[in-house]
């Protein structure tokens, strides 16, 4: 009797030890965490003369390049097998916002597809992206024509250095991170973590001018022309190396902080070049921008710098944005 008394307890003893165990398991049980991203893309046209053709051609018009990313947005959309509950906002950003002030020619609601209002309201968002958009896109393409041939003819200049120390901060997401996992989810399934990227596409020449500064915030012709002088001169074979070890050569990093922007530079045109793509000054304009351009941005915080020719055509510059995308 009193061995039958012993085992029972025995065994209760282990199913008690073992509730206990998996109720501490639980407890501490480390669930895997999965990060959806949503971006904030900024589309930053340089509307200075790079625009005017006949000034400064380049084989395929910024336009062309802009409607047919905006053409393919969805396809943005659903980056990196996103489905539900993306809230990207897709927006053109000014360098210079005296535009803003003129009501006939710029639109900014009518100038960014924002999926970001769509937070909590899923059906209303696949309404949108299904039968609304497409409308969207267009007024969005014909805005846009109408604000290049506005500063065509009214060139008000783009302080470049400038957008990204001050002017860029208001069109900027807080990327703090939002749990969005279900409340009905299980221990075995992963934490859901939602982050703002910010991303700015940037359509400029590379040329930073402004009549009002001073060595530091310049990357003209002349400055470009002298870095090849001494290059030459000093028979160096590691441009790179020779570039970066001057501070003559270099841009002032921005005291604003571009911690937590990513910045893809599209279009520069290398005046360097003839008519037929041919260069015929060695180190090139662009191997030379392109270096001082990775330094600036990279010094002054930004988090993935990439920079790009001008393309031969306008799909290309959606392709490069895609890419660039799925690598953040």
């Amino acid at each position: 009797m009193y061995k039958k008394i012993f085992l029972v307890g025995i065994v209760s003893l282990m199913i008690f030890s073992s509730c206990g165990s998996k109720s501490e398991t639980d407890k501490n049980y480390k669930r895997d965490s999965v990060y959806v991203n949503d971006y904030n893309v900024l589309l930053v046209p340089d509307l200075s003369n790079r625009i005017n053709p006949k000034i400064h051609p380049k084989p395929v018009h910024d336009t062309m390049i802009l409607s047919n990313i905006l053409d393919n947005i969805k396809t943005l959309i659903d980056a990196k097998g996103r489905s539900l509950n993306q809230w990207d906002i897709y927006k053109i950003d000014f360098i210079n916002k005296t535009i803003l002030n003129n009501e006939n020619v710029c639109k900014p609601k009518e100038l960014e597809i924002n999926l970001s209002r769509f937070k909590g309201k899923l059906p209303e968002a696949a309404s949108y992206l299904r039968d609304t958009i497409t409308k969207d896109i267009s007024i969005y393409k014909s805005n846009l024509r109408s604000i290049y041939n506005y500063s065509l003819n009214n060139s008000a200049g783009a302080d470049l250095w400038n957008y990204f120390n001050e002017t860029i901060t208001t069109s900027l997401k807080n990327r703090d991170l939002k749990d969005i996992t279900s409340p009905t989810s299980t221990i075995l399934e992963p934490v859901i973590l939602k982050q703002n990227k910010n991303v700015v596409v940037l359509f400029t020449d590379g040329y930073i001018e402004n009549a009002n500064r001073t060595n530091g915030y310049l990357l003209d012709p002349k400055l470009i022309a002298k870095i090849r002088k001494d290059f030459n001169t000093n028979g160096q074979n590691d441009l790179v190396k020779f570039i970066l070890s001057n501070s003559d050569y270099l841009l002032h990093k921005t005291t604003n902080d571009l911690n937590g922007i990513n910045v893809l530079v599209l279009e520069m045109i290398d005046r360097s070049l003839d008519k037929n793509g041919v260069a015929i000054h060695h180190p090139t304009d662009f191997q030379i921008m392109k270096i001082i351009w990775k330094d600036w941005l990279t010094k002054s915080g930004a988090d993935k710098v990439e920079i790009h020719q001008a393309v031969q055509k306008k799909e290309e510059g959606f392709e490069l944005v895609k890419s660039f995308m799925e690598k953040l």
